[in-house]
């Protein structure tokens, strides 16, 4: 009788615990309440400026070959060519003849001649000269200037002091086709020939003349006539007619000349000088 009291009490016990467990696990399973009011939500505050960021977004793309075996994927190689520029030297050439417009300048030294010689002897020379010809022309002008300061020879001292010649030539100058490649196809040889109008002016210049009956005209030892020389320049008219030869390359030309430059007057034979000019033109 005992046992079978404490078991039922033992069996209610358990029924009132299980149904305990049920109702929990059912109010925990419950959905928790919502809120019916809308909370209001804004991005700016009052008095903010918004910014805009720039985003650079660097796609890559993948290149699936589909035309043989689906979802292969094959590697494309790319083959970079370089080109390197080479630059071929050209033949060699003749170096253009010079041609055309020439101005030049020059050196050497003067030999008096004829009517001066006696009294004078040789003496330094300078020469400044402009003209044009062309490279294949025969013919071609030419304007220069040439100085010369004869020396004073000692037995004619007396007579002199310091003399000085000034000639403005004007002239025609004639190439002559004969041996122009001498010196190789890069250099132009020349020869040619010059001559035309000279003035002449001097001073303190001794001169033998003619006529010994003239003012200013002594008598030397030797018996020549000779008129002393003035300070004041004296103009003279005359001529001039040489040669020279030259070598050229490119635009410039080396030259080597030699020429009679003459004058006379009443009483006074042709005078002469020769200059040996060794001088340079530019083209």
């Amino acid at each position: 009788m005992h046992f079978r009291s404490t078991t039922k009490t033992l069996l209610g016990a358990a029924a009132m615990v299980a149904m305990g467990a049920s109702v929990l696990t059912a109010q925990t399973r419950r959905t928790p309440p919502k809120s019916t009011q809308r909370i209001p939500i804004s991005k700016d505050a009052p008095g903010e400026v918004a910014k805009t960021d720039t985003v650079t977004v660097y796609k890559t793309d993948t290149l699936r070959l589909t035309t043989q075996l689906p979802g292969r994927t094959d590697t494309l190689r790319t083959t970079t060519y370089r080109v390197d520029t080479v630059t071929v030297a050209p033949p060699m050439v003749p170096v253009r003849l010079p041609g055309g417009l020439y101005f030049g300048l020059g050196g050497g030294v003067s030999a008096p001649n004829g009517s001066i010689y006696n009294p004078n002897s040789a003496g330094p020379t300078a020469q400044l000269q402009l003209g044009w010809q062309g490279a294949k022309s025969l013919l071609g002008i030419r304007g220069d200037v040439n100085y010369a300061k004869p020396g004073e020879d000692s037995q004619w001292a007396s007579f002199q002091a310091d003399p000085e010649i000034l000639n403005f030539n004007a002239d025609v100058k004639l190439a002559l086709p004969f041996f122009n490649h001498l010196f190789g196809a890069q250099h132009r040889f020349g020869l040619y020939g010059i001559g035309g109008y000279t003035h002449t002016m001097y001073k303190n210049l001794p001169i033998r003349v003619e006529n010994a009956n003239q003012t200013g005209v002594v008598t030397t030892v030797s018996g020549l006539p000779v008129m002393v020389g003035q300070n004041d320049w004296t103009h003279k008219n005359g001529w001039n007619a040489g040669g020279g030869a030259s070598l050229g390359w490119g635009r410039t030309e080396l030259f080597l000349e030699t020429r009679v430059l003459a004058f006379s007057g009443d009483n006074i034979p042709q005078a002469r000088q020769m200059p040996f000019v060794l001088g340079i033109n530019f083209y």
